[in-house]
């Protein structure tokens, strides 16, 4: 009992600081932002934040794996597996777009920027990141695969291009496409029918 309530204990400072961590990177940036800064805001002693995380960097990839741990938290196998193949796409796209608030978009695109230019950072978000998500991703495709008794073609690629499509579309976002804002809650639809039907509607 007193290991699960520090356990507890554990997980809501971490979720604090991090949601300070949020904040101040999406206000200054990440390289204007100091541990000194994130333990301000979190009202903590400087050195209690390395208690949770090893570095700046690692605070980075503390918070989108937050992100990304909401989306898959948001997904019901058993819903998944008894969905047409349209319904089992939109859902595969849906939540993790939705997953993202309009305030988190700034702080995406803090996050990969500082991921495509820092190789260790850029490692740990494919091991801690990427990774997951396509393997929890394919692990559903089986599963609606096997209740629906078909074989998925193209082996591990479709994960990968889902995966390719949600983050490209969420760097857009985060650069203020407008016709992509206005669309958002639409897309998951309009991408299942692409991935279905390709770009020309059928004849009537």
């Amino acid at each position: 009992m007193a290991g699960s309530l520090q356990e507890q204990l554990t997980a809501t400072k971490r979720a604090h600081i991090l949601n300070a961590a949020a904040h101040v990177f999406a206000e200054k940036g990440f390289h204007a932002t100091t541990v000194r800064d994130v333990a301000r805001r979190a009202g903590v002693a400087d050195g209690t934040i390395y208690n949770y995380f090893e570095n700046k960097h690692a605070l980075l990839l503390g918070l989108l794996d937050e992100m990304t741990r909401t989306a898959r938290g948001m997904i019901d196998p058993a819903e998944l597996a008894d969905l047409d193949l349209r319904g089992f796409l939109r859902v595969s796209f849906s939540h993790p777009l939705q997953a993202f608030q309009a305030s988190q978009f700034e702080l995406f695109r803090v996050i990969l920027s500082e991921v495509m230019v820092n190789r260790e950072l850029g490692e740990r978000f494919q091991a801690q990141i990427l990774a997951p998500m396509i393997e929890g991703g394919e692990g559903f495709a089986r599963l609606w695969a096997a209740r629906h008794g078909v074989t998925l073609a193209h082996g591990g690629l479709n994960m990968r291009v889902v995966c390719g499509l949600v983050i490209g579309l969420l760097v857009q976002r985060a650069l203020g496409d407008e016709t992509l804002i206005a669309a958002w809650d639409d897309l998951p639809g309009t991408l299942a029918d692409l991935m279905l039907g390709g770009l020309v509607p059928d004849e009537a």
